[in-house]
């Protein structure tokens, strides 16, 4: 298993960015302990950090909220795909961890994780077997995959079959929606699915699975109505396998709840499915955001105060920041920063500059407001500012992003950090 000390001897490779540039930093560990400062001028331009005062406060009320809703919570690894918080999730309560590829998988069953979920369709003789041979290894450790059709079955059957040491692999029949993605679309179709795979070799049906995400306009009371709908069809499939004694004798598992709407989950499921684990999949709170989370969450207060559901949600903060410094300032009402495309999400909304430091004029990091993003190229951001502002060449710009999966993807590593910016070690990612 990948440990804590593999990582920190991870020699760094040429290139790698937020890496002091004077040689004194090869390994992942040397970032820790060698007194390095980011407002300090140790580290170069730019620079992504997570806050470990919000991390540790993310982890713990998450896992705080799904127990009192009566759920497991399986983190879904994609958004950080580091070890280092995954560990973290899990050692704070986790039941186990989620996974959208077979490569993300493997990852987290080499750091430990006590049970999985491919929230995906496993489909291919590469991915298929590697499944077999990490549930042959460690069964005690079990891994649940989605299947939506008889292609899908029949192929993870017919390896899974072939090994007389393998256990079943574990299935979990997907439901989707019309004009979504994957999964069956009605009751009927996984009701067929389930009594096919009943009579196939190698392969067991543990569950259903769901994913609510899809739903997302500028309507969040009709959104809202939609999910609930959704969700009454997860239960429905759930009661009629039940019903036709279509699972197998093990735990069975009902799994939703991404990070936009595991509160209707979490209302939803918990008191309507005697027997089954509920398990909530959302990734994105361990760092939250200043943009789309931030404005799912407000929807989630808006519907505790409405409905009530199952306590009041999570009171989550932002941990991830993206620092750079101002190269220019070609126009009076233009900033040039070297951070672009490159560094920092783009794919919901532009960054926004939330922190400013000059050096030799600021002890601390100071709030800023009027500087707006208004557009990114490869590696640079145009500012747009008032004339008449203060912002000069050489000083450092701390952003908030929207959407985390999209920024952690561009770092192999980030710099965790306190609330003074100084650097407490590095975080490693694997994408």
């Amino acid at each position: 298993m990948m440990s804590p000390a593999d990582l920190d001897a991870l020699v760094l490779a040429p290139g790698t960015k937020a890496v002091p540039l004077d040689g004194s930093v090869r390994t992942l560990g040397d970032l820790a302990g060698r007194g390095l400062s980011l407002l300090g001028g140790d580290i170069p331009m730019p620079a992504a950090v997570l806050k470990r005062a919000a991390i540790d406060n993310n982890l713990s009320v998450m896992q705080a909220y799904v127990d009192a809703a009566g759920a497991k919570l399986a983190p879904h690894a994609k958004t950080t795909m580091c070890p280092q918080l995954l560990a973290r999730q899990i050692e704070g309560g986790a039941w186990g961890l989620t996974a959208a590829t077979m490569t993300q998988l493997k990852l987290c069953h080499e750091i430990g994780a006590p049970r999985l979920i491919l929230a995906n369709q496993l489909v291919g003789r590469a991915e298929v077997e590697a499944l077999r041979d990490l549930t042959t290894a460690a069964p005690e450790r079990p891994v649940y995959v989605l299947v939506d059709g008889e292609a899908g079955a029949r192929g993870i059957a017919q390896v899974f079959a072939a090994a007389p040491n393998a256990p079943p692999a574990r299935l979990l029949i997907e439901l989707g929606m019309v004009d979504g993605r994957c999964g069956v679309r009605s009751v009927d179709e996984g009701l067929a699915l389930a009594r096919l795979i009943r009579d196939l070799p190698g392969v067991e049906l543990h569950g259903v699975e769901g994913y609510e995400g899809l739903v997302f306009s500028d309507h969040a009371v009709r959104d809202a109505t939609e999910v609930d709908a959704y969700l009454d069809g997860l239960i429905g499939l759930h009661r009629a396998l039940r019903a036709d004694s279509l699972y197998a004798q093990d735990e069975v598992v009902l799994t939703a709840g991404g990070s936009a709407y595991y509160d209707l989950v979490a209302r939803s499921l918990a008191g309507e499915a005697p027997g089954a684990t509920i398990v909530l999949r959302s990734g994105c709170y361990v760092t939250h955001d200043s943009g789309f989370y931030r404005e799912l969450l407000s929807r989630m207060d808006a519907r505790q105060e409405v409905h009530g559901a199952v306590g009041a949600p999570p009171r989550l903060r932002p941990a991830l920041e993206v620092w750079t410094r101002v190269i220019s300032r070609p126009q009076p009402d233009i900033a040039m920063v070297m951070m672009g495309k490159r560094d920092v999400s783009f794919d919901i909304h532009l960054p926004t500059a939330r922190r400013w430091f000059r050096p030799g004029l600021h002890q601390t990091a100071h709030n800023i407001d009027g500087v707006v993003t208004a557009k990114l190229a490869d590696q640079h951001g145009f500012l747009t500012i008032a004339p008449d502002s203060d912002l000069a060449v050489g000083d450092l710009l701390g952003f908030e992003i929207s959407h985390p999966c999209t920024t952690f993807d561009k770092w192999s590593v980030l710099l965790e950090v306190d609330e003074a910016y100084a650097v407490l070690g590095g975080l490693k990612t694997f994408f």
